[in-house]
């Protein structure tokens, strides 16, 4: 299981450095009136990616436990797959962003997103799982989940590991404003307005490294 979370580790923390759900989050936080709003923005972006990483995760599973001839170049084969899609992602980001045009407003779906009711913010939480890079990520978690052929503890630790990591970029600021509102927003506008200004090299530093790293883990497989 411990090498299983290992593979884990550079995933969740992809999912992690997503700026979409955090800049999401931020603008409920700072924005909204209603309390709730971004208490269930969080829930249902967690429930989320609980669900299609297990989904991933059980289809997965389908394939057979390594034997003398093994699942593992077809595996592979998936994960350089994924590594490539992650990385034609980042070729996409750079074409469409030339000089890594870092924003000083908000996108204006953002702006909406304070007048949002308790539950489309739940709906849009949920969402932001099925974004072309959150399946990537959830679809090479699958694929190291799956073919493990873990017992389901294991399975749900170890999905329970990449959620809770996953999750923690978007879970942490809504904590943080509900135990020190005080302090909390400056220090959510000034995250808010570094993300503005970076988002865009983030999503192409990580979509890079990571599709690397997944490719990378794919030719181990032959």
């Amino acid at each position: 299981m411990l090498s299983v979370i290992g593979q884990l580790l550079p995933l969740a923390v992809a999912v992690a450095l997503s700026s979409v759900p955090i800049l999401a989050v931020l603008v409920l936080l700072l924005e909204s009136s209603r309390p709730l709003v971004p208490t269930l923005f969080v829930v249902g972006y967690v429930v989320g990616l609980v669900i299609i990483t297990s989904l991933f995760a059980i289809f997965l599973h389908a394939i057979p436990a390594n034997t003398s001839t093994g699942p593992e170049p077809f595996v592979g084969v998936l994960e350089i797959v994924v590594g490539i899609a992650l990385l034609v992602y980042a070729v996409i980001e750079v074409r469409r962003h030339p000089q890594a045009a870092e924003r000083e407003s908000l996108p204006r779906w953002m702006v909406a997103l304070g007048r949002m009711r308790t539950l489309p913010a739940l709906g849009l939480g949920f969402g932001l799982n099925i974004r072309p890079k959150s399946v990537l990520l959830a679809i090479a978690a699958g694929l190291v989940i799956g073919p493990a052929q873990l017992p389901v503890s294991q399975d749900v630790v170890a999905i329970a590991v990449y959620v809770v990591i996953g999750a923690s970029s978007v879970a942490t600021p809504a904590l943080f404003a509900l135990i020190r509102p005080d302090k909390a927003r400056p220090a959510l506008a000034a995250t808010q307005r570094w993300l503005l200004r970076n988002d865009t090299t983030i999503a192409i530093v990580v979509a890079t490294v990571i599709g690397t790293v997944i490719i990378g883990n794919g030719l181990t497989r032959f």
